[in-house]
């Protein structure tokens, strides 16, 4: 009996020199005999790994639950009382599979029949099968192959790792590329007015952080930060002389300012990068109003798009707020008062009230940003 599980000492010798510069392995045995326990756990410690022994399949799955990145591979028997190895191997396999941690599992059991087997892989999703009374060169050569294989599974996952960081560092060149095009678009606007170079700047912010109040995702938030300040871009094509004008607007000359989202939406036309397109439906519709009273369409309600609705409250907050040409700012407190006043009719009645609601958490990150140097644009107004 002792032979057939584990061989005499002068052989644990030999196969401890076979194995002596492979890598040590953190081996959970599940095993509700006692001798058995001993004898495997005796030959897996002389051969140089780390062994932690549990009674039954219900102690090896709280161990390997709590610590499951510990546990390079799990022997366990077939029979046990209160979790068998079959089911065990089920759990620990739910477990292993949700995260980057493989756990390889050898399935120990007197069950010798190839149905047997079969239902092991098949239900279990074990790597590995020995059949009871084995032989100690078996399970010696069974935990080398089993070695190379988990050596063989981290060599992927950090071969994996490393093509999904040289994804994000492409991905995040592609990102600076695409930023520094928006920013030399509007900073063609700057150019002929300051005060709209600030503007745009404080509108991207504003519409982000209320992109994160609404859930949108990271990629969403970070996408309007990005294409909001174009909203206006369209104002390139409007004459100075009435784009800087200070005196009031005729009806001609305001139907020509209402324009400027007609050609914003054209310049920005006909693009394959995701954030101009998405600059493209606000620059055309960020004017639209909630009761179809707006331009250029009079489009009204959901048939806005949601981020055009976003940047039209950020869009009204500061623009109303700052000094034009032909006009001094209002007070915020004022310009408040009109947001609230026209929820439901110019604007997104939700998306008004959850601005209005995080007003003062948008001003604190705003001058946190700003002091930081992450966002450029002059001091929003108190």
């Amino acid at each position: 009996m002792n032979e057939r599980l584990g061989g005499q000492n002068g052989a644990t010798t030999q196969f401890r020199l076979k194995i002596r510069n492979e890598p040590v392995m953190r081996i959970l045995v599940a095993e509700d005999q006692d001798l058995a326990r001993f004898i495997l756990t005796s030959h897996l410690s002389n051969w140089g790994h780390e062994v932690v022994e549990t009674v039954d399949g219900q102690e090896a799955l709280d161990y390997i639950s709590g610590a499951p990145d510990e546990i390079d591979m799990l022997i366990t028997d077939w029979s046990m009382p209160r979790l068998d190895g079959l089911e065990l191997s089920q759990m620990v396999r739910n477990l292993s599979s949700s995260s980057y941690h493989y756990i390889y599992i050898i399935l120990l059991t007197s069950h010798s029949e190839s149905s047997d087997r079969s239902r092991g892989f098949a239900q279990g999703g074990v790597d590995d099968y020995i059949v009871k009374p084995f032989e100690e060169a078996e399970l010696l050569h069974r935990i080398k192959v089993a070695n190379r294989i988990i050596m063989a599974e981290r060599q992927l996952l950090d071969h994996s790792r490393n093509l999904e960081a040289v994804v994000r560092r492409q991905t995040e060149t592609i990102r600076q590329s695409q930023e520094e095009i928006i920013t030399r678009l509007f900073s063609a606007l700057e150019s002929r007015d300051q005060e709209t170079g600030d503007h745009v700047r404080r509108i991207g912010f504003i519409s982000a952080q209320l992109g994160g109040y609404l859930g949108w995702s990271q990629d969403e938030v970070d996408a309007i930060q990005a294409a909001a300040p174009l909203h206006d871009v369209g104002k390139i094509g409007i004459q100075d002389k009435v784009l800087l004008k200070q005196d009031r607007l005729t009806e001609e000359e305001f139907q020509i300012i209402r324009n400027h989202t007609v050609i914003g939406a054209n310049i920005l036309a006909n693009s394959q990068n995701r954030i101009i397109q998405l600059a493209e439906v606000i620059a055309l519709r960020h004017h639209e109003n909630w009761d179809g009273s707006g331009y250029p369409d009079g489009l009204q309600g959901e048939a806005i798009p949601v981020t055009a609705r976003v940047v039209a409250v950020a869009d009204f907050y500061d623009a109303l707020m700052a000094d034009r040409v032909y006009r001094k700012g209002l007070p915020e407190e004022v310009v408040l008062r009109i947001i609230n006043d026209e929820c439901g009719r110019k604007f997104d009645p939700d998306i008004a009230a959850i601005f209005l609601m995080n007003i003062d958490d948008i001003r604190t990150k705003y001058r946190a940003a700003e002091s930081s140097g992450n966002c450029r644009p002059a001091v929003m107004n108190q």
